[in-house]
């Protein structure tokens, strides 16, 4: 245990020292280059053949058009609280997560179009450390993905620890404020002391997509206004 703890670990340490290797030759670049305009910054414009501002019916074909899946397979669920509809279809691997994906296609409660995806890997509720280290290492893996593409300055951070065994291994958004997060839950850390966090319960790795970064379109009671 405590040789796999070390070594992700040591793998978190590098991702650390990437986007810090990242940040310079970006900025770098950008000193050498000049100011750019904001089409040479990469955009978000959605997972796969889904593209946000689709109606549920778009999004179904899009759906079976990327992983050729039955209609039957996909699942449409209404979020009360929130006022939306989702759509969510299961799929048997979907690499570099390890094993069967959870894909959520979430529509505006106001727009009634595309506006979240969330792709999510889930490993068992008591895993094993191997389980464990595979979602360090796909979440690493898709760090280092979108870390590679062209962000605009100040628009994407990396190994960001929320709480104990939660990292944004990854967080960027483009100049249209759409934004994409790459998140492990249930990860091997070490607190400020060097001590390892316990955890409990299952590892999870999610990638995130919104059309509107920090703008959610759900229902919302205003205050005063019941």
């Amino acid at each position: 245990m405590k040789r796999l703890v070390g070594w992700l670990v040591f793998l978190l340490a590098f991702l650390v020292a990437m986007s810090m290797g990242l940040a310079a030759v970006a900025t770098a670049q950008e000193a050498s280059t000049g100011a750019e305009s904001a089409e040479d910054y990469h955009r978000i414009t959605g997972f796969r053949s889904a593209r946000f501002g689709m109606t549920p019916d778009e999004v179904r074909a899009a759906i079976q058009h990327d992983f050729g899946v039955s209609e039957d397979a996909i699942v449409p669920m209404f979020n009360l609280e929130q006022g939306t509809l989702i759509l969510g279809v299961a799929v048997p691997s979907l690499s570099p997560g390890p094993g069967p994906a959870q894909i959520y296609y979430i529509f505006g409660a106001s727009t009634g179009r595309l506006m979240y995806i969330n792709v999510v890997w889930a490993t068992s509720e008591e895993p094993t450390d191997q389980e464990r280290e595979r979602v360090v290492i796909a979440g690493l893996q898709l760090a280092n993905y979108f870390q590679r593409l062209r962000w605009k300055p100040e628009g994407a951070v990396a190994n960001v620890s929320v709480r104990p065994g939660e990292v944004v291994a990854f967080a960027g958004v483009d100049p249209d404020n759409a934004g994409v997060q790459v998140i492990m839950l249930g990860v091997p850390m070490l607190d400020e002391e060097g001590n390892l966090v316990p955890l409990e319960g299952p590892s999870l790795l999610q990638v995130s997509y919104a059309a509107r970064f920090g703008e959610p379109d759900v229902t919302v009671i205003e205050p005063g206004s019941f």
